[in-house]
């Protein structure tokens, strides 16, 4: 009879602190979902950002979220392998190195070139076959010059990988999964580590009420899409209504694609291969290049940052004009596209809260640029109408701002994106913020006129080659998830050193 009521006190103590528990968790549910709640009222982008991707993304965030202490312990691992990495590297020429920032987006590339020793020219040709053409002359140029430091990427490479599946491996099947999926997404994951307190709140929220959120931010995504479509369709309307506007569009990207893009002429056109091939990305462990002072983990090509390409039948518009592009226009050459320039402005007016998050865009390249002639942005108005209710400054700087340089910096590799500094920068003490990024909008046809002097033409090439993952993930420095902890001394458009210009 003891032993009964002695059973019968345990089981009512278990039961006790159980149901204790369960007030304890109801309780801290409840809490972070005010706090939640409050942070979504402070910063809605934050939660934008979330909704912006697809459910497949949205579903591993959120699993991956409701452990921010693993977050924690991977971005500790991320900045010794960073470290690890710039110590291999250090004393090579910053040429160099970016050849080798190239090369560690093929971790199998890098262990081929390796895991036989120092192998002869034609052992590399014959390995290169099987990756992408934009790598061949990184690999050629590298693969033995650099063989030491490859192969010691190579051995950090397997460091990385076993911290990494040491990290996860007391962790369920689901979270395993989902974490290496993002981690194939480094922009997404770099984001949740550096936002680890709405991480945080997120992943608690949605262990509780998972139907909830995932219905609140199905239909929170459908609503962004609508608006992103329409507003896309917006944009080109209105270059339709403007033809000075979209020639000068026409005739920017142009120049942009020769001087950025390594001689890339617009008018070859880009086929459907755009929407299906894969873009490599930086690695995870080691970053983007460290002289870029903002995030740029995959090199996408010159019409992701115009935002359209010549299709078989003629200009299609994929998206917005990039942070990037915006600003190489309105650094270098302010005053050359002034009806461009007009349409962007005019744009930003007419959409005050876009999730395009253009505004941010113009307004540090256009309305806070005092070398753009504004006095001509009132004249244009003016001749449309005074669409923009605004008083326009009538100052212009003495200098000509966009005079070229008399000189000609050397010509790049073909693999070497414009983002590269012409001289070299101290190393940031730390790396700056990611965002993740809105999906992408279905591409619509437009006129197809064409640059009337193209600057270049090369003889044949290739489609480009692009994958926008249905959420164009290199928007991450201008599609606000993240909220940079220190906005005002951002760049203005580019990775610090200067766009390349000839």
């Amino acid at each position: 009879m003891r032993v009964i009521n002695r059973c019968k006190v345990i089981s009512t103590r278990f039961l006790f602190v159980l149901i204790l528990q369960v007030v304890v968790v109801s309780s801290m549910a409840q809490t972070d979902l005010i706090k939640l709640k409050q942070v979504i009222e402070e910063d809605s982008t934050l939660l934008n950002g979330l909704a912006g991707y697809d459910a497949p993304v949205r579903n591993d965030i959120l699993i991956v979220a409701q452990h921010p202490e693993v977050l924690n312990r991977l971005k500790d691992q991320q900045e010794a392998a960073q470290q690890s990495f710039q110590n291999i590297i250090g004393d090579y020429d910053r040429d160099t190195q970016f050849g080798i920032y190239e090369l560690s987006r093929y971790p199998d590339l890098i262990k081929e070139l390796t895991i036989q020793g120092k192998l002869k020219k034609k052992e590399i040709e014959n390995i290169i076959l099987s990756y992408p053409e934009d790598i061949h002359e990184a690999a050629l140029k590298y693969g033995r010059k650099c063989y030491k430091a490859l192969a010691s990427i190579e051995h950090l490479n397997e460091k990385n990988q076993k911290g990494f599946d040491d990290l996860i491996s007391k962790y369920d099947t689901d979270f395993q999964a989902s974490i290496k999926r993002l981690i194939d997404t480094p922009e997404v994951l770099s984001t949740m580590a550096e936002n680890i307190e709405f991480t945080r709140l997120a992943g608690s929220v949605y262990k509780q009420y998972p139907e909830d959120v995932d219905a609140k931010l199905e239909v929170l995504h459908n609503q962004i899409k609508a608006q992103k479509e329409q507003e896309l369709a917006d944009y080109q309307e209105e270059l339709k209504e403007d033809p000075e506007a979209y020639q000068e569009m026409l005739n920017a990207a142009e120049q942009f694609a020769a001087e950025e893009m390594s001689n890339k002429s617009i008018t070859d056109p880009v086929t459907k291969e755009v929407e299906v091939v894969h873009v490599n990305h930086y690695s995870y462990w080691y970053g983007y290049p460290y002289w870029y002072s903002y995030p740029y983990w995959r090199p996408y090509p010159w019409y992701y940052h115009t935002g359209f390409y010549y299709g078989p039948r003629g200009v299609v518009f994929i998206g917005m004009p990039s942070y990037w592009y915006v600003g190489w226009h309105h650094r270098y050459y302010p005053n050359r596209y002034p009806h461009l320039t007009y349409h962007y402005y005019r744009h930003s007016y007419r959409h005050p809260h876009s999730y395009y998050n253009f505004n941010r865009t113009v307004n540090v390249n256009i309305k806070n640029n005092m070398n753009i002639d504004r006095s001509n942005l009132a004249r244009i108005d003016n001749n449309r109408g005074k669409i923009i209710p605004r008083q326009w400054p009538s100052q212009r700087p003495v200098a000509r701002p966009d005079a070229r340089p008399s000189a000609r910096p050397e010509a790049r590799p073909a693999t070497r994106p414009s983002t590269r500094p012409t001289q070299p920068t101290q190393r940031p003490s730390t790396r700056p913020s990611t965002r993740p990024t809105q999906p992408t909008t279905k591409p619509s046809t437009g006129p197809a006129t064409r640059p009337s002097t193209p600057t270049t033409r090369p003889a044949t090439r290739p489609a480009p080659r692009t994958n926008y993952n249905n959420y164009r993930s290199n928007e991450s420095f201008r599609q606000s998830w993240s909220r940079p902890s220190t906005p005002a001394a951002r760049p203005a458009a580019r990775p610090s050193g200067g766009f390349r210009r000839r």
